[in-house]
C-alpha cells in the first residue's frame, strides 16, 4: 500500500474565497520530508510549488509532490508517484489533477479534469458529480494551510470534509487536539496538533492512527506526520525546505 498518502492524507475546510497576500506560501516554496520506519529511511517526498502557468484557460498555481524509495528500498518494492495539482488561486479550486503510481509494478494512471461551476469531475470517458468544496489529493494540503492562516481553529473542533480520490468522494473529518512543541533538526517549533479521521480499512488500522503537526506561524507548514499502519508505525519528518514565504519560527 502506497507510503505517500502519509503526506497527501491532509486536512480541508470550507470553501474561501483567497488573495495572494493572504496566502502563506510562494511560488518556488519546496519541502522535503523523510519517511522512515524507526531508524529506517524508506523514501523521501517532496511538495513543490513550481509556477503560475496557463491552463484550461485558468492563470493556475502548479502544485507538485513527489515521492520516491530510497536506493537500498528499489532492490525490494521500488517506489516513484508522482502528482500534480493545478489550481485556480482565486477560489482555490482544483482545476486538473494528475496522478502516476508505480509502486513495485502497479501502476496507476489518474487524470481528473475538475468542474466547479457543475460540480463534476471529468475521468476518461466518465463523469462524477461531487460536492461543493471537494478539493483533490494534493490540492487539499495547500488549502488547509491556506485556510489555516486565515481562521482561528479551537481545540477540539471537527472539521467536516470531502475528497475526490480514486474516482470516489471520500468524507472527512479532523479534529484539532492542541499544541506541541517539538524537537526537530532546525530546532523547537510551535505546532498545532490535527488527528484527521480517515477510512477503516487498507491502510490504516484505525479511523483515528493518523496525527500532523502543523507550524504554529505563518507558514502553517507541515513539520512531521506519524500514523500507525498495517505493518507499523510510519513517519514523515521534515528534512530540508526553501523558498517559504516567511522565516519558520524556531522557538529554541
Amino acid at each position: 500500500m502506497p507510503i505517500k498518502r502519509v503526506l497527501f492524507f491532509l486536512m480541508l475546510f470550507p470553501l474561501f474565497v483567497f488573495s495572494q497576500n493572504n496566502l502563506p506560501f510562494n511560488v518556488g516554496e519546496s519541502c522535503t520530508y523523510r519517511i522512515h520506519y524507526g531508524p529506517i529511511t524508506a523514501a523521501h517526498g517532496t511538495l513543490s510549488i513550481k509556477s503560475f502557468e496557463e491552463h484550461n484557460d485558468i492563470n493556475c498555481l502548479y502544485f507538485e509532490g513527489i515521492a520516491q524509495t530510497n536506493s537500498f528500498f528499489d532492490f525490494f518494492f521500488k517506489v516513484y508517484d508522482k502528482y500534480v495539482s493545478y489550481v485556480n488561486p482565486t477560489r482555490f479550486s482544483p482545476v486538473h489533477f494528475i496522478r502516476d503510481v508505480n509502486e513495485g509494478g502497479y501502476i496507476i494512471k489518474q487524470n481528473y479534469l475538475f468542474n466547479t461551476e457543475k460540480n463534476e469531475v471529468l475521468s476518461k470517458d466518465s463523469i462524477y458529480k461531487i460536492t461543493e468544496k471537494t478539493q483533490d489529493m494534493l490540492s487539499a494540503f495547500y488549502f488547509t494551510r491556506a485556510m489555516l492562516n486565515n481562521q482561528n481553529v479551537k481545540e477540539d473542533s471537527l472539521i467536516k470534509l470531502n475528497i475526490f480520490m480514486d474516482e470516489e468522494n471520500y468524507p472527512m473529518q479532523i479534529r484539532y487536539e492542541k499544541n506541541e512543541i517539538i524537537n526537530t533538526k532546525f530546532g523547537k517549533i510551535n505546532c498545532m496538533v490535527f488527528t484527521p479521521q480517515l477510512q477503516e480499512g487498507r491502510v490504516f488500522k484505525d479511523g483515528e492512527s493518523m496525527k500532523i503537526w502543523i507550524s504554529d506561524d505563518e507558514n502553517k507548514l507541515m513539520i512531521k506526520v506519524e500514523a500507525n499502519i498495517i505493518v507499523g508505525v510510519i513517519k514523515a519528518e521534515l528534512s530540508s525546505f526553501k523558498g517559504l514565504k516567511n522565516p519558520l519560527s524556531i522557538t529554541d
